[in-house]
């Protein structure tokens, strides 16, 4: 029994947290289509622990290593945010292939759960948005 809560309370300090991770290399192959192209592919990560439901520890909504307790962060909404949010600070005008996936799972202890959020998706930009961005860039120089 010393061994089971022992095990359920390591779960709960180490279960919730956000996990942000993106890439911008690709292999010299096109993600994107002719008229767009691929910056960034990211995922984002939040998972947590529950009790019948209710959230106890969980990743946060305010970026990578970020968590809270008590608190409903285990949202599509708030996975897509960050989501976009990483896309846009890589530069990218739009993001596409955007997927979400959610899992729970029984803990050692029946009435908790770890559970996870996943999105991901592939930040894009227009060679117009392209050429914009770099003329702001150019004209912001001294």
């Amino acid at each position: 029994m010393k061994k089971t809560l022992l095990l359920s309370a390591a779960a709960l300090l180490l279960a919730g947290c956000t996990t942000i991770e993106s890439t911008q290399r690709f292999n010299a192959l096109g993600l994107g289509t002719p008229q767009e192209k691929a910056v960034c592919f990211t995922t984002v990560y939040i998972s947590g622990v529950c009790f019948f439901g209710l959230p106890i520890v969980t990743g946060g909504n305010k970026g990578d290593g970020d968590w809270s307790m008590f608190h409903k962060q285990l949202t599509t909404s708030n996975v897509v945010f960050l989501l976009t949010k990483e896309a846009k600070s890589k530069g990218a005008a739009r993001v596409i292939n955007v997927q979400v996936v959610r899992n729970s799972s029984a803990l050692v202890l029946p009435f908790f759960s770890f559970d996870t959020i996943q999105a991901s998706g592939t930040g894009v930009r227009t060679k117009s948005a392209a050429v914009k961005q770099a003329a702001q860039q150019y004209d912001m120089e001294p």
